[in-house]
């Protein structure tokens, strides 16, 4: 790959996303409350709904994944150790539930979103590969592959920081500029484009700086169909140079610290195929160009604008109901008109009246107009729009419905089974980023290898260790509030079976303990009385109440839920 490709490449990327940045901003805007520009309307009172935080909290609350984790099946051909590597992937999985949830809720605001892995300094090799989240617009994509993995390149945008460039790709000349975010950055207000924004452009233009550092871009690309990896700045050389060909990482605990430079990608799969640790995460697609993504919340976006558009309405209504008076001149003082504006119970106001003159000629109330009859109807429709778009029943996001019990075993079925597609895109990035880290590994215990405890034993790892054709399978799986709590009753009522069956109490017990997530100290206590709590679940189940088909009642729904 020459610079000028890359060039090439970043431009068409760039263009792509500044076209999308004002409707990223609306999506942005709507999740946090602050749909209503603050420059419009000044005078007007304007409401906002939490309407696209719930519907994209909802998603994360399903697909939560409290303890992720994989399970990995070791190599036909009998390379590597696939219980260290299990025990070494699940051990990163369980630092990283912060970034898959970060990642997760990109994903959902916009169209896709990515994890990173990278080398970082640690004394625990097996705590030398961090992770971020990473937006959409930061990853130059192949949108011509028809999947992930068939990409003839992928590369990463971020920003260095002028010290850093220099300490790492040595004194060269950079354009350097602060830092300003690319959906706070409008280059079609601002002279200078964004990919060559320098400090004297970016004070003439009004911005306000988030940081008095000077920053350069820097993007990464990794050539998957040379196997080779460049850095590329379109502050250095105008671009047209590499700022730096090859990788290196940097080994060490902090203290001992070794550089060492692989003119290839060093990380690879089974296949020793070249592996970029990025991490893609698509909840959905577009049908012709996979690799774009779709946003969920811009499928109920416009049922989110119009309902803060009739709630500001409804609000003016209501203010413009206020009470409001006529009154003939010079009937009432100053200290008269006070005590009817502050509108005090039990306060009253004596007038003087001329002869012949009467109240009804000196006030009277003005007039308003009512909320018309169509709005309501209106507000239905637009209700009944958004739950359409959205793939959630009404009542695994908490809301009290009239369902019958019937229409609620369709609803969370349905439900269960949406969420569970969703869900397994987010596990396959688990499983993706899991392998990923394995791949990282076998570098960093390359000449170092170190010990683990599995199954309370102490095992020595090495590289040789993490070398196979493993696979991995994700146990997290996501679920609505409805389907944990039927699989949790469903369990209560068989531990009289499991009992029979001569399932070992103590087993019983901690499955019972991970079920209702009680506190682990249970399990230090001797097992007494799990036959009577056998025999006290011996009743109908939610689940066997709702195939009855019996009409629910609140207090049975809510019994459910």
């Amino acid at each position: 790959m020459k610079a000028k490709i890359a060039e090439a490449l970043f431009r068409k990327h760039e263009d792509y996303w500044d076209e999308q940045k004002a409707e990223l901003r609306k999506l942005r805007a709507a999740y946090m409350t602050r749909y209503w520009d603050k420059d419009y309307a000044p005078d007007q009172v304007l409401i906002e709904t939490t309407r696209a935080y719930e519907y994209i909290e909802g998603y994360i609350a399903s697909l939560y994944a409290r303890n992720p984790s994989v399970i990995v099946k070791g190599d036909v051909r009998g390379r590597g150790d696939s219980q260290k590597v299990q025990a070494l992937s699940n051990a990163f999985l369980d630092k990283v539930r912060t970034q898959i949830e970060d990642v997760s809720r990109l994903a959902l605001i916009y169209p896709c979103a990515f994890l990173k892995l990278y080398a970082t300094q640690h004394p625990d090799p097996f705590k030398r590969v961090g992770v971020s989240a990473v937006a959409a617009w930061d990853v130059v994509v192949d949108t011509d592959a028809p999947s992930w993995s068939q990409q003839k390149y992928v590369g990463h945008r971020y920003h260095m920081t002028l010290q850093e460039a220099k300490a790492k790709y040595g004194n060269k000349k950079y354009a350097a500029h602060q830092l300003i975010r690319f959906l706070d950055y409008d280059s079609s207000h601002d002279n200078a484009p964004y990919m060559a924004a320098n400090l004297s452009a970016l004070n003439e233009s009004g911005h306000e700086p988030d940081s008095p550092f000077e920053y350069i871009q820097v993007v990464e690309f990794y050539d998957l169909e040379n196997n080779k990896m460049y850095v590329w700045s379109p502050d250095y050389a105008n671009g047209e140079k590499w700022l730096y060909d090859g990788v290196e990482i940097e080994i060490g605990d902090g203290e001992k610290t070794e550089v060492q430079k692989y003119d290839q990608i060093p990380f690879t799969d089974a296949a020793n195929n070249p592996l970029a640790p990025l991490v893609p995460l698509y909840f959905s697609r577009q049908p012709d160009l996979p690799l774009r993504g779709y946003s969920a919340l811009r499928r109920v976006y416009s049922q989110v604008e119009e309902t803060n558009i009739i709630r500001t309405y409804q609000s003016t209504m209501v203010r413009r109901a206020a009470r409001q008076w006529i009154v003939k001149k010079g009937v009432f003082t100053d200290e008269d008109m006070a005590k009817l504006a502050l509108g005090a119970d039990g306060e009253y106001i004596e007038a003087e009246l001329s002869p012949g003159q009467n109240l009804t000629g000196s006030i009277q109330a003005v007039p308003h107009t009512g909320v018309p009859p169509e709005l309501e109807t209106y507000i239905r429709q637009v209700n009944d729009d958004f739950q359409r778009g959205s793939i959630m029943a009404p009542f695994t996001r908490g809301e009290a419905t009239r369902a019958t019990a019937t229409e609620i075993t369709a609803l969370a079925s349905y439900s269960s089974s949406e969420i569970g597609r969703l869900a397994r895109e987010r596990d396959a990035m688990i499983e993706y980023a899991a392998s990923v880290y394995i791949s990282m590994m076998k570098i960093f215990l390359e000449d170092d290898p170190d010990v683990i405890v599995i199954n309370g034993k102490t095992q020595i790892v090495r590289a040789s260790d993490l070398d196979g054709d493993f696979s991995f399978y994700a146990l997290d799986a996501g679920a609505t509030p409805v389907s944990e709590a039927v699989k949790k009753q469903d369990f209560l009522q068989s531990i009289g079976i499991l009992m029979e069956l001569g399932v070992p109490q103590q087993k019983v017990l901690q499955e019972l303990v991970r079920k209702l997530d009680l506190p682990e100290d249970f399990l230090e206590t001797q097992v007494e009385g799990i036959q009577d709590l056998a025999q006290t679940q011996q009743q109908p189940s939610p689940t066997a109440t709702i195939e009855q088909g019996v009409p629910g009642s609140p207090e049975q729904v809510a019994q459910l839920l």
